[in-house]
């Protein structure tokens, strides 16, 4: 999906915003961004959600092993496998001290989405050192806090090397790997249209990357 911004500036006019000395209209494009996308979890890091997910999803063994999979927790239910649940109503009492069972409700339900949203991440958006050897560039620079570089490239917030940048609220209904960026310059455009125009125009993969593929997938599960 490439979505246009109605009325939006160009990437040059923007570059010369940022650039100048309108201090309020670099930091409202970063606040603007960083609430777009993000590269990192709700909470804690990436290694530490892979250990936890450990415990509470049922891995596969080895195909090319004799031994069943072991289930670690029966309950559990992978997020790629389910739909996402909708938000409960809001409040509608604007003074409520957030205690009444709406509030209450929609604080779990904030909860659970938060979960959910980082199982997701670790099973659809984890990309391994594989990728940084087919031309994926992984591992991604890190950026503890988004900067404007010297040639006025927005360097956004990005806190897992192994990670792309998502749109959360994305991740949660589409229950599979996404990626979200924005396009601040005519030649990252440019780089979109022609990837997605090859991507979709390509050849059938062949047989043994196909069957690659399928194990990849289910292996991660």
């Amino acid at each position: 999906l490439l979505l246009w911004v109605a009325n939006a500036m160009s990437p040059q006019e923007i570059r010369e915003k940022v650039m100048g000395p309108m201090s309020n209209f670099r930091r409202s494009l970063i606040c603007y961004l960083e609430s777009c996308h993000q590269a990192e979890l709700f909470e804690g890091t990436m290694a530490s959600a892979v250990e936890r997910n450990k415990k509470t999803k049922v891995p596969r063994s080895d195909p090319g092993s004799d031994s069943e999979p072991t289930v670690t927790h029966s309950e559990y239910q992978s997020p790629t496998h389910t739909f996402a649940a909708g938000p409960p109503p809001m409040c509608p009492n604007v003074e409520c001290d957030k205690t009444c069972p709406t509030c209450v409700w929609l604080a779990r339900w904030s909860s659970r989405y938060k979960k959910e949203v980082n199982d997701l991440l670790v099973r659809s958006n984890l990309h391994d050192h594989h990728h940084s050897r087919n031309g994926s560039r992984f591992p991604r620079d890190v950026f503890a806090v988004s900067e404007v570089d010297e040639n006025g490239h927005v360097n956004v917030r990005h806190m897992e090397p192994m990670m792309n940048t998502v749109n959360p609220l994305l991740t949660y209904v589409s229950r599979c790997n996404t990626n979200v960026t924005s396009l601040l310059s005519g030649t990252a455009v440019k780089a979109v249209v022609s990837y997605v125009s090859d991507y979709i125009s390509k050849l059938s993969l062949k047989s043994y990357q196909m069957f690659a593929s399928v194990y990849h997938v289910f292996d991660k599960e």
